[in-house]
């Protein structure tokens, strides 16, 4: 595949990458911890009341979903360039 050379310097480039991506999502939930703040209407029953505020828990909820896909991405990326970086073995056992 790759010569030993290049193997390092593309796994060394792959943890620098996954490295930033992990970090990024990291940075991005405390950012979104830090300037959470929840407004609710107020609502004359229990059922329009969850219909009114519904938006802000799908709002919540397609956030993490992003920051998930986006973590498991860079660790994926960060899996690789450690494999790359230190020679992966030729089978899992």
């Amino acid at each position: 595949m790759l010569g030993g050379v290049a193997s390092i310097s593309v796994g060394a480039f792959l943890i620098i990458l996954g490295l930033g991506m992990v970090g990024f999502v990291f940075y991005t939930a405390y950012d979104a911890y830090n300037t959470f703040r929840v407004e609710v209407e107020p609502a004359a029953s229990i059922a329009e009341a969850i219909t009114v505020n519904s938006s802000i828990l799908i709002d919540m909820l397609v956030k993490v979903a992003f920051l998930a896909i986006a973590l498991a991405a860079g660790s994926v990326v960060l899996s690789r360039g450690v494999d790359l970086f230190r020679g992966c073995p030729k089978e899992r056992g």
